[in-house]
């Protein structure tokens, strides 16, 4: 009896396992996203960018001709979060994904934005 319950709770296990990380994005499609939102961000809001995937992190930079507040920032950071997001069509990309975010101003970097995965988003000012 023993026997069978080490059994059964050692296959229900490895079927955790194995489902749970079938949920993770591919990550092509991550660097599609990013490309996407690339886009998106460089024709409709004006703003020059680059963005990238290195396999775990996304890493994306907004080069800006106008200083930001620190709301003004944050809130550009979550819409670049929310657009790769959005053209991943998962929204739990953050909780398998980091991200590195920079906000340049005048060719210096003025805040920061990391969201490590499954945490909260932080922005500091450089």
């Amino acid at each position: 009896m023993k026997k069978r319950k080490f059994v059964f709770f050692f296959i229900y296990l490895i079927s955790l396992v194995i489902i749970s990380g079938c949920n993770k994005p591919p990550e092509k499609d991550i660097s599609d996203a990013v490309s996407k939102s690339e886009e998106y961000f460089k024709k409709s809001k004006g703003i020059d960018c680059v963005g990238a995937f290195d396999g775990e992190t996304v890493k994306f930079r907004l080069l800006l001709e106008e200083q930001p507040t620190v709301e003004e920032a944050t809130k550009l950071i979550n819409e670049v979060l929310k657009d790769i997001e959005k053209n991943l069509k998962n929204t739990n990309t953050w909780d398998y994904y980091n991200a590195k975010l920079d906000l340049a101003y005048k060719d210096t970097i003025i805040f920061e934005g990391t969201k490590e995965s499954g945490k909260k988003l932080m922005v500091k000012f450089k």
